[in-house]
C-alpha cells in the first residue's frame, strides 16, 4: 500500500514538473510573427494623347453693350414748349423726320415781322441816298464826302444787314420744331409741355437700335492668337465673335465682329477691340446696358498642343507617365489658357502621355493604372479645335 501511495505521489510530481517547464519555455521562446504580404495600392486616372496640330485658341473677355450712335436732341432757340409728342418719353421709339416737339411760334412770327420792317426802312434809306447824291451833282473834283459815297456805303450796309437780320429770324422761326434726324430709340428725356427751354439743352438723347457695340478689353499678348497684326487692319475683320448674356429674363446669343480697335495700352496692359452686332428682326435684340461675356476667335495657331486643364499639376507643370507607369513632373511652356484646356508651344513630345489628376494630391514616382477618358471629354476637344 504504502509502496502504491508513493509511486502515485511521484508521478503527480514529475506531471507538475512538465507543466512548469512547458510554460517556462513559453515565456523564453515567443512564438514567430506571422508575414503579412503587403500589395503596392494602384490609383486608376484618366489620361491624354499628347497631339500637336493647328490650333483656333479662344479669347474670353466681358464687356458692356452701347449704341453705336447716340445723338443729344436739342434746339438751337429759346422758346416755351407748346406741345409734345407722346413718343417723346424714356424708351420711345421714332422714326427719322417725325416731329417732337412744338415751341410757341408767335415770338418768332413778331420777330420775322420786325426784321422785315427793318429791311424795308434800311431800302427807303439807300433810296434816299442815292437821290440826294444825284441832287448835289458833285463833280469828279468834289471830296468823297461831297459825292455821297460814304454815305451810299453805309446805305447799302444797312440794307444788308436788315436782310442778314431777316434771314435769321426766318431761320430762328424753322427751328421751332424738334425733328428726330434718324429712326432709333430715345432715352434721358427732359422736357414737358409749357417748359421754358433755353437754347443748346439737351432734350434728350436717340440712339440707333439696328447696330449696336461692345468694347472688349483683351491682354497684348492675346492679339496674336486672334492672328491681329498691327498697322493691317483687314486681320481685324477674321476675328469672329460670339456674345452670351441675358437681357428681358432670356439668355441670348449675338454673333459680332471686330470692326476696329482703340490704339495704345492702358496701364494694365490691355488693349480694347471694338465689336459691332446687327440686331435681327426675329431675335432677341441686344441693347445698350447689357452685360455680355465674350469668345474671340481668329486665325489658327500652328504647332500647339491642347491639353485638360485637369493635366495642370502646379506652375507651368503636367503630370506625364513614364514606361513603367510612374508619375513624372514635366516642366512646359504654356502659351494660353482657360477654364477648360492649357495650350502649349513647348516641353512634352507626340509620344508624351498625360495623366489628367486635376486637384488630386500626387508624390512623384507613384504608379499609375492608366484610363481612357470620358468620350464626353474628348468630343469636347475636338469641337475646340475645329478650325
Amino acid at each position: 500500500m504504502k509502496r502504491i501511495l508513493s509511486l502515485r505521489a511521484l508521478v503527480a510530481l514529475l506531471a507538475t514538473l512538465a507543466m512548469g517547464l512547458a510554460v517556462t519555455a513559453l515565456y523564453l521562446v515567443p512564438p514567430a510573427t506571422p508575414t503579412l504580404k503587403t500589395e503596392e495600392t494602384i490609383l486608376a486616372l484618366d489620361t491624354w494623347q499628347v497631339e500637336w496640330k493647328d490650333v483656333v485658341i479662344p479669347v474670353h473677355s466681358q464687356g458692356l453693350v452701347r449704341a453705336r450712335h447716340e445723338l443729344p436732341m436739342s434746339l438751337e432757340v429759346s422758346g416755351r414748349v407748346q406741345e409734345v409728342s407722346p413718343l417723346l418719353a424714356d424708351g420711345g421709339r421714332v422714326t427719322a423726320d417725325e416731329v417732337l416737339l412744338k415751341l410757341d411760334p408767335e415770338p418768332f412770327a413778331l420777330d420775322v415781322t420786325a426784321q422785315q420792317n427793318a429791311v424795308h426802312a434800311a431800302r427807303l434809306h439807300l433810296e434816299e441816298t442815292r437821290a440826294r447824291a444825284r441832287v448835289s451833282g458833285s463833280s469828279k473834283r468834289s471830296s468823297a464826302l461831297g459825292r455821297f459815297e460814304p454815305q451810299l456805303d453805309e446805305a447799302n450796309s444797312r440794307l444788308a444787314s436788315a436782310r442778314a437780320g431777316l434771314r435769321q429770324a426766318q431761320r430762328n422761326q424753322e427751328q421751332t420744331e424738334l425733328v428726330a434726324p434718324i429712326s432709333g430709340r430715345l432715352k434721358a428725356v427732359q422736357v414737358m409741355a409749357g417748359q421754358q427751354i433755353q437754347a443748346g439743352s439737351v432734350l434728350a438723347r436717340l440712339y440707333q437700335e439696328d447696330r449696336v457695340e461692345v468694347r472688349l478689353p483683351v491682354r497684348d499678348e492675346w492679339l496674336a492668337l486672334l492672328g491681329i497684326m498691327p498697322g493691317d487692319e483687314t486681320t481685324l475683320r477674321q476675328v469672329n465673335v460670339t456674345l452670351r448674356g441675358r437681357f428681358a429674363g432670356r439668355d441670348g446669343q449675338w454673333q459680332g465682329k471686330v470692326v476696329r480697335r482703340e490704339g495704345g495700352l492702358n496701364k494694365n496692359r490691355m488693349m480694347h477691340l471694338i465689336v459691332q452686332v446687327t440686331n435681327s428682326e426675329d431675335g432677341l435684340p441686344l441693347e445698350p446696358g447689357v452685360l455680355v461675356q465674350a469668345e474671340l476667335r481668329g486665325a489658327p495657331t500652328r504647332n500647339v498642343a491642347m491639353l485638360p486643364r485637369a493635366a495642370q499639376a502646379g506652375e507651368n507643370t503636367v503630370w506625364v507617365l513614364d514606361k513603367d507607369k510612374r508619375l513624372r513632373r514635366q516642366s512646359v511652356a504654356v502659351l494660353h489658357h482657360d477654364d477648360d484646356y492649357l495650350y502649349l508651344h513647348d516641353g512634352v513630345t507626340a509620344s508624351s502621355r498625360v495623366v489628367l489628376a486635376g486637384d488630386l494630391q500626387l508624390l512623384e514616382g507613384m504608379r499609375i493604372d492608366p484610363r481612357v477618358p470620358a468620350s464626353g471629354l474628348a468630343d469636347r476637344s475636338a469641337a475646340g479645335t475645329a478650325l
